[in-house]
Order: structure tokens, then sequence, then C-alpha cells
């Protein structure tokens, strides 16, 4: 299995650590766009102008052919590889066709995000939260980070946002199952990418309280607040002010009663994927 990572540090891996530094700036690019839009045709004049606007058509169209074959050495690396899959060049076209040999951490977020969203109302089993969870744990930063290309951007803002709304539904999930602790290491994993989160951060401190981390709950809220007031001059939401009066006054069963109806009581929006 050939592991592609294009969520924060972007990288490839089969067996020993191996990087994208054999492509170059703009082999890494290209690469980055064909595994994130597979199994279309790709016309070479236009990747062409997307990654070597600079050059005239005979040297771009060297650079490019000498980036192709950058990435097919790097795809034949993996011990799965069939000759012909995966990188296509026919005619004018370059596609890049989904393989079960490769596995590329953008694709597993969107079929996490879609795991997620149709066991929304039923639940999802055991092992199905298992494998998303270990999906949701491969987002190490933004996408293609460094980058700023429009398309690069547009995608970013994308997955992010799939990272984010995933984390809290499958936060908020885990709370009603009672694994308490799966759901607050998550939604800190989360947080550490999109720390003004609201949502999430009232999840985290409700699971805090509910496990009987009351302290550790405030703790973390005066941190927050400092955080959002430091640096960008805002208070908290009504909501979340109303939730650390309440757990602040967190004395008897009634009171938890309460505040675990909070993860019940909250209807989750569907994901917005395409």
């Amino acid at each position: 299995m050939l592991t592609v990572s294009l969520l924060g540090s972007s990288r490839i891996g089969s067996g020993d650590e191996q990087t994208w530094s054999d492509l170059g700036p703009a082999g890494r690019r290209l690469a980055g766009y064909l595994v994130t839009f597979p199994d279309r045709p790709h016309r070479r004049e236009r990747l062409i102008d997307l990654f070597w606007p600079e050059l005239d058509a005979e040297r771009g169209r060297r650079a490019m052919i000498s980036a192709v074959w950058r990435i097919r050495k790097l795809l034949a690396s993996s011990p799965a590889y069939v000759e012909g899959e995966g990188l296509r060049t026919v005619g004018s076209e370059t596609v890049f066709r989904r393989t079960s040999w490769l596995d590329v951490d953008t694709w597993a977020l969107l079929q996490a995000a879609t795991t997620i969203i149709e066991g929304a109302g039923a639940g999802l089993s055991p092992p199905e939260m298992k494998e998303v969870l270990r999906v949701l744990y491969r987002y190490e930063g933004p996408f293609l980070d460094g980058e700023d290309a429009e398309w690069i951007l547009e995608e970013r803002e994308r997955l992010h946002s799939l990272f984010i709304q995933s984390s809290a539904m499958l936060v908020r999930q885990l709370g009603l199952d009672g694994y308490d602790h799966d759901a607050i290491r998550l939604a800190r994993h989360a947080l550490r990418f999109d720390p003004y989160r609201e949502e999430l951060v009232r999840y985290l401190l409700t699971l805090l309280a509910l496990s009987e981390r009351r302290i550790e709950a405030l703790r973390y809220y005066d941190s927050w607040i400092s955080l959002i007031r430091n640096e960008l001059g805002i208070s908290p939401l009504p909501a979340t002010r109303a939730l650390i009066e309440e757990i602040r006054n967190l004395h008897n069963a009634e009171n938890v009663q309460h505040l675990r109806a909070r993860l019940v009581g909250r209807t989750e929006k569907h994901l917005a994927l395409f």
C-alpha cells in the first residue's frame, strides 16, 4: 500500500518514508492536483498553463513529461504497483486513476464524512467508528500547506470544513455512546486546527464536566476565553456562557442529567460534501 498525505506536510510513503522532494515545486503541485481530481481527463495544455505558466509551449511540454515520469516513478515504489495503473496519459490527456494500492488521506476524509452522515440517525457501528477515528487523526494541517493557488485555497477550505464538522458530529456520538475519553481526545485534536469553533468548545466542556473533570473544564474555558479576547477581540456566544455557568453550578445528579441532555437534544445539520 502506498500512502499519500496531502493534509499538512505533503509526503508519500511505502515502507520506508519517502517525500515529494524529487518532484520539485511545480511537480508536487501537479501531483496534488491529479490526486485531488482523480478519474477525470486533464488536457495537457491546461496542466501546463496551471503549473508552468512562465514557460513557452515546448519547454512547458518537456517539464510536464518530466514531472509525469517522476510521479510514475514514485507510484512504482509500491510493491503492489501494476504497470499502466494509477497515472495514465492517453493522447493529449492525463488521468490519475483510483487504485486499491493507493491510500490518500483526502480520499479517506471524504469517505469518512460520508460514513458519518449516513450513520447520523442510526449511529455508527464500533468498527465504523474506529475506522472514522483513524481517518480523522490523519488530519495534520491545511491541504497542501504552504501553497496558495486558487484551486488549492478552495479545496483547503472545503476539506477543513468537512474535517471540523465530521469531528463535531463524531464527538457528539461518542459522548452519547459513553466513550467520553475518545470524544474528549477527538475534540482536542480538532480544536488544534480550529481553536475558535465554539460548537466543539462546548462539546469539550460538557464532556469534561460529565467525566468528573469540572475543574479542568473551567480552566480550559478561562484559557480559551483569554485566547479569543486577545486574538479576535470578541466574547463567547450566549450559549457558551450559559453552559459554563451550568458547569460551575454542577453539584447534583439533576444538573448532570440536564448537562447530558445538551448532547442528546442537538440536531446536527448534514454536511455539504460536493
